[in-house]
């Protein structure tokens, strides 16, 4: 991991690793690399390590010395490898001391929670980023892509069915979708009603400007070989019940195929595309590239405003 991110960016990386153990104080390891990069022989990127091991409170103890070994100079980003604790005092810390906070919602136990917890730092003005919200660009770009053609834009509005299935497990992918395709089509969120069994079933109502009724259902499908990531999205459906509208798009991932959604009916009607796998999208890969980013991302923003929307349905 810190490799793949010093190959790209001059850094110093605070590593901190908490234990279960009696308090002893805090550890420290330090050293340099310089990797050689394979692509020029002309560049040298190095980067400084630093490992801080000890409890959760003696970490939390030392938080100034911290702040005090982090490079004025260079923007500062938090890779937090967990849920968000507000509760933490050396979370808030470093939050405040941050240019990001970056998380990935795929490794959340309670994808629900996490999101609204994320949410609630970005209202409080915390620079959130989520890695797991970049593994839904190909599926963004070819639905936005599905509807570049003049007829099909005008037949945008007759979108009132949605069905997104994904692996059974963690639902950040799905929820993030859904709040990205609602924010850009000013759908409102009405209700929302969760069901658990063999398949993990949400069902959310919306309510279009058009005051056209908008029914979603998003399925944790229970799948025999997870991967890397836990919650990739596996296929979608976008429909009408206007069955003469041209808006009927079928995207899948070429690992799974598309029959449960063609098996909705209308299959020659639809556009059906198959997302490639896309083997950057490995953690380290991504943490790498939002390292560049320093701004806020106003479509995450926006998104997750309507996400946490439906989510507060269910409270």
């Amino acid at each position: 991991m810190a490799d793949a991110i010093a190959a790209a960016n001059p850094c110093r990386i605070i590593a901190l690793c908490p234990i279960a153990d009696e308090d002893r104080g805090v550890t420290a390891q330090v050293y340099a690399s310089c990797p050689i990069q394979k692509h020029s022989q002309s560049t040298l990127v190095c980067c400084e390590y630093i490992t801080l091991t000890g409890t959760a409170t003696a970490l939390e103890r030392i938080g100034g010395l911290i702040s005090e070994l982090m490079i004025g100079d260079l923007p500062k980003f938090i890779w937090w490898k967990g849920k968000p604790d507000p509760d933490y005092g050396l979370f808030q810390r470093l939050a405040e001391m941050s240019n990001s906070i970056i998380v990935d919602s795929s490794v959340f136990r309670n994808a629900e929670t996490a999101l609204l917890q994320i949410y609630k730092f970005m209202t409080q003005g915390a620079p959130m980023a989520d890695l797991n919200w970049r593994r839904l660009a190909p599926w963004q770009e070819l639905t936005a892509e599905a509807f570049d053609p003049p007829e099909r834009r005008a037949a945008l509005v007759e979108v009132d069915r949605v069905t997104i299935d994904y692996e059974k497990g963690n639902a950040a992918q799905p929820l993030m979708f859904l709040g990205w395709l609602a924010s850009r089509l000013k759908w409102h969120p009405v209700s929302y009603h969760k069901e658990s069994g063999d398949y993990d079933i949400m069902k959310v109502h919306l309510i279009a400007p058009n005051q056209r009724s908008i029914e979603v259902e998003l399925a944790g499908v229970p799948v025999a070989d997870v991967g890397d990531v836990v919650g990739d999205l596996i296929s979608l459906r976008l429909g009408s019940t206007n069955m003469e509208a041209d808006c009927c798009t079928v995207l899948c991932s070429e690992t799974t195929g598309c029959m449960r959604m063609e098996a909705h009916g209308g299959a020659q009607a639809c556009r059906i595309q198959q997302v490639s796998p896309l083997f950057d999208q490995k953690t380290e890969h991504l943490l790498s590239q939002q390292l560049q980013r320093w701004g806020r991302d106003m479509l995450y923003q926006e998104s997750m405003t309507v996400t946490a929307q439906i989510l507060k349905l269910a409270n």
